[in-house]
């Protein structure tokens, strides 16, 4: 029998604190098995993304939430994916699908809003976003 990996809760907020959120992560960050993904799409590579994939239901907010108009949406391209950043501080936060059956009750969450979190230290999986 497999034991279930640990799991963590990591704050994270925008630059200025406007959105601030917790994610529970299993496995956690600093596991071997954990890894994020560095994009070369276009907004990723600008921006600076370094994504994990989390179920919906592993984050909460803890003020604004997406629906609220302190929180930007952008899509670009062949509209599939909504990012969304802080109004006020301009903070790249997430992302996540519009298009059914894709990636669909997971959101794309920026590791670099996690707070306690060397991104220097994690393990990266790098993605061919923009031959997507």
């Amino acid at each position: 029998m497999a034991t279930a990996k640990p799991s963590k809760k990591y704050h994270a907020s925008c630059h200025c604190q406007l959105v601030r959120y917790s994610v529970t992560l299993s496995p956690t960050l600093d596991d071997l098995d954990s890894w994020v993904v560095e994009c070369n799409c276009s907004i990723c590579a600008r921006n600076g993304y370094l994504n994990v994939y989390v179920q919906n239901d592993c984050i909460e907010f803890e003020t604004v939430g997406l629906e609220s108009e302190l929180v930007e949406k952008y899509t670009f391209g062949k509209h599939r994916v909504q990012h969304y950043f802080c109004s006020r501080c301009g903070s790249s936060l997430m992302a996540e699908s519009l298009e059914p059956g894709f990636y669909e009750g997971v959101k794309a969450l920026n590791v670099r809003m996690f707070q306690d979190v060397d991104v220097r230290t994690l393990q990266r999986r790098q993605v061919d976003g923009r031959s997507l």
